[in-house]
């Protein structure tokens, strides 16, 4: 599932409002293991948002490179239907797009205390396209 994370910290133990939090730019946006959101989780669950029409028209784009070939693709995903597809591209088209990956909460959480303290992410480091 394909989640949008805010530009927002909160405090611990105050109220959260959901109207500040999606009004927040977007600091980025990525694909997380269901698990993230089952009771186990150490996640709470505090709504679903519906996206807006706007954000229904919204194509979600991935950078992909094929491990054993290296070639490059960019990912179309459908918000609303969930339909994919992949086209050939270059290095330089997917320089500014996350990379399709599925991510764990562990890692989510260590990649937004490094967005927040301002240090590049191990994580999305490792994940970056290769020339």
């Amino acid at each position: 599932m394909c989640v949008e994370f805010y530009e927002l910290v909160g405090q611990p133990g105050a109220p959260v409002e959901l109207i500040k939090i999606v009004a927040a730019p977007v600091a980025f946006k990525i694909w997380v293991m269901d698990a993230a959101f089952r009771r186990r989780s150490v996640w709470e669950l505090l709504d679903v948002v519906p996206l807006t029409h706007e954000e229904q028209t919204v194509v979600h784009l991935f950078g992909k490179q094929d491990p054993l070939s290296g070639d490059i693709t960019v990912y179309h995903e459908d918000p609303v239907t969930g339909a994919s597809s992949e086209t050939p591209a270059t290095l330089e088209e997917c320089q500014k797009l996350e990379r399709a990956a599925v991510w764990s909460p562990q890692h989510i959480e260590d990649r937004l205390r490094d967005h927040f303290d301002g240090r590049p992410n191990k994580w999305v480091e490792s994940l970056r396209l290769k020339p």
